[in-house]
């Protein structure tokens, strides 16, 4: 995808980085020389169906990226909470002095129907994936606009593509974030910032057993959410959205800003 070092000198944040996803999107982008800081919860929300990521799970994230950088660092911040945010911001600033990469990764699911939809449930959902979102770009762009170069990639998902049943809030939080990309991007282009969205479809993951089990699925819980793909024989894998990521804020892909990646072995282009 790459030469060692592409991203030497440069400064990444990936939120929900403690594992899976971003944790692949954090050593990827170490491994190509970027100086990297991941965020997470380290704690579970009440109305998620599978635990989140724990301090466990940060120090052994931090000690993996730390083959590639030995500065990495690990910072606990829950993003639907303005002022961890800005703390958040502000230490990666004054740790490595610049931020170049905004990865906003940090998400949730659960499976309701409507309902039973509690309002909670809604906002644990919408406050992670869309909210948190937007307090990360907010607090990132004035440094980014300040140095006239930035780029931001927000994991959105094939949910914000299409409906999905029993997945109302999730739906509407993550077309919301593929909207906040394309406005945003629409926003900052005059400061050379580019915001671009990826969205995987079914991708191996901790949180898919707990979600099978939220419904009483018996069976392969991939296989079962998996049903819209493509290609039946090729799971997508963390690595996979890491790539399409690293490709996103690399050099080549200059041009592009307001745009949509699927990573979704040809989910989305099911009518």
């Amino acid at each position: 995808m790459g030469t060692e070092g592409n991203f030497k000198g440069k400064c990444a944040l990936i939120t929900g980085g403690a594992r899976n996803i971003g944790l692949e999107i954090a050593k990827a982008l170490a491994s190509e020389g970027a100086s990297v800081a991941i965020a997470d919860i380290c704690d579970d929300l009440k109305t998620i169906p599978y635990g989140l990521s724990s301090t466990e799970d940060m120090d052994r994230a931090i000690k993996e990226i730390s083959l590639f950088d030995p500065k990495a660092l690990g910072l606990t911040c829950d993003v639907r909470h303005e002022n961890e945010v800005q703390a958040l911001i502000e230490k990666v600033l004054e740790t490595f002095g610049r931020l170049d990469i905004l990865v906003n990764n940090a998400g949730v699911n659960s499976l309701y129907p409507i309902e039973k939809l509690s309002e909670e449930a809604w906002n644990e959902v919408l406050d992670v994936c869309l909210k948190g979102t937007y307090l990360c770009c907010k607090h990132v762009i004035p440094h980014m606009i300040g140095r006239r170069q930035g780029k931001i990639v927000n994991i959105a998902s094939v949910a914000g593509l299409k409906g999905l049943g029993y997945s109302v809030h999730y739906c509407a939080a993550k077309h919301g974030v593929v909207g906040l990309t394309r406005a945003l991007a629409v926003e900052v282009a005059d400061h050379n910032i580019n915001v671009n969205a990826v969205c995987p479809g079914t991708v191996e993951s901790p949180m898919l057993k707990g979600l099978a089990s939220q419904v009483d699925l018996d069976g392969d819980p991939y296989g079962h959410f998996s049903q819209g793909h493509l290609f039946q024989d090729r799971p997508i894998s963390p690595q996979d959205v890491a790539q399409a990521v690293l490709w996103l804020v690399s050099g080549k892909s200059r041009p592009l800003t307001g745009t949509v990646i699927n990573v979704d072995a040809g989910w989305s282009a099911r009518a």
